[in-house]
């Protein structure tokens, strides 16, 4: 095997900070077996992955397919020992598209849990790169973006120092822990700070309840459809001990946040961020997210710029070269200085020669009571826009638009109505647009 040096990569450098300073500590979890892994147990499955894989010089990517567990962290630690990219994916691809998926985002090689095999000759180095995050899949447009470790490290310095967290914590990691959100809030927080997580590689909503008593987490990162099953259970089940609950990957309705605190008696904290940026924003006081009324403030190193009314990202932990990055997303300032998103560039709809923002209804659509989650695409038809939306709801279609017209005005109702008890959705827990779409016939 060719030689490395004994220093590997960034991050490796990291764990391996960690792990001297708390070598009796458990960092990982599998809550449905109860079995637990330490920093001997993670170092030693990382190595003999690196050991019985050629990984070759350093400027390789590695991809992979697996669940939240101790056979992720082991190959992820392998590339970063070998100063390669580690290209993880949604544990809900088959291997065929995860494999088709990795040569389209540029991977030279497929971990397939036991053997590393070349998918294609690099067309460039990925020297300096930690980690290549895969943008959502749920528009079928996913892209890379390569970070490297100094870009990681300032993401998680912004969220622990905007989030309060504590040397004590633990985090119940449900999320995957390849997406964004997974890395910077789960990955991240375990390799710097030794910040434990209690993981599965599949779950019940039930078994939430019985892993919160058991393990004692004080964090949980989801995203808004779990807390909404959470909310809606009865089985006395409680969250006693927990201190954040923090939501990502999707909006965030006030009507699942004012739920979930009903049941629970805690709030929920919304958190914003993107691939390409890492967090952006966090609602501290759970107040934001209760009222529906934002995202919350920018983190501690992050700056925000509105654009023509769309978000630019100022921060160390923007992957892009000059530290900044134009978003998609627009947005506005509220009274109490949090940033309320009102749209994406591109979702308009020319409505008798009047623009109207997708984003805008789904906003309104979200107020209304019984209303979990809606979202709303643009049609066309003999050469006209016309409104297309879907709601996640327990109410009907006709106490829908009888709630809208109080809301809209007449111009802006949409003329296509999809209600469903619950939305599709991508193994991140996003929305599955595509799907919706679909159904709607737009």
């Amino acid at each position: 095997m060719e030689s490395h040096g004994n220093q590997g990569g960034e991050l490796w450098q990291q764990w391996q900070r960690t792990a001297a300073r708390r070598p009796r500590r458990t960092f990982l979890t599998d809550a449905p077996t109860g079995r637990t892994f330490g920093a001997a147990e993670i170092t030693f499955a990382a190595e003999a992955v690196f050991g019985s894989s050629h990984f070759g010089r350093a400027g390789g990517c590695v991809a992979w397919v697996l669940p939240n567990g101790v056979d992720w962290l082991a190959i992820f630690l392998a590339a970063q020992k070998a100063n390669w990219a580690a290209l993880p994916l949604d544990p809900g691809f088959d291997p065929h598209h995860g494999m088709e998926l990795a040569t389209q985002l540029g991977a030279t090689h497929w971990w397939n849990g036991q053997i590393l095999s070349l998918l294609d000759p690099a067309k460039h180095s990925w020297q300096r790169i930690a980690v290549v995050k895969a943008t959502s899949g749920s528009t079928g447009r996913a892209t890379a973006v390569p970070c490297p470790a100094r870009k990681l490290l300032a993401d998680y310095q912004h969220i622990r120092a905007g989030m309060g967290l504590r040397a004590r914590d633990k985090n119940l990691g449900l999320i995957p822990f390849g997406h964004s959100y997974g890395l910077g809030n789960l990955v991240l927080p375990l390799l710097v700070d030794g910040l434990p997580i209690i993981t599965a590689a599949a779950y019940t909503i039930a078994q939430i309840g019985e892993w919160t008593k058991r393990f004692q987490p004080s964090i949980f990162p989801a995203v808004p459809a779990i807390f909404r099953l959470l909310a809606e259970t009865r089985n006395g089940q409680t969250l006693d001990g927990l201190r954040l609950a923090i939501s990502a990957g999707a909006p965030l309705p006030a009507e699942i946040a004012l739920a979930f605190q009903r049941r629970f008696g805690r709030k929920i904290h919304n958190f914003y961020g993107a691939s390409e940026t890492g967090g952006i924003c966090y609602d501290k006081t759970g107040d934001a997210s209760l009222a529906g009324r934002s995202v919350g403030t920018p983190l501690p190193g992050v700056r925000i710029n509105l654009r023509a009314g769309r978000v630019q990202v100022h921060s160390a932990a923007v992957a892009t070269s000059g530290g900044k990055y134009l978003l998609p997303d627009c947005g506005e300032w509220n009274e109490q200085g949090e940033l309320v998103l009102t749209g994406r560039v591109g979702r308009q709809a020319n409505l008798a020669g009047r623009k109207v923002s997708p984003g805008e209804i789904e906003s309104n659509l979200r107020g209304l009571p019984g209303v979990s989650d809606a979202w709303c695409g643009v049609g066309e038809r003999a050469g006209r826009n016309f409104l297309a939306v879907a709601v996640e709801t327990t109410c009907s279609i006709r106490e829908l638009t009888k709630f809208a017209a109080l809301r809209l005005p007449a111009w802006k109702q949409p003329r296509v109505w999809l209600a469903l008890p619950q939305f599709p959705r991508t193994a991140r827990g996003k929305t599955d647009t595509r799907e919706l779409a679909r159904r709607l016939g737009v």
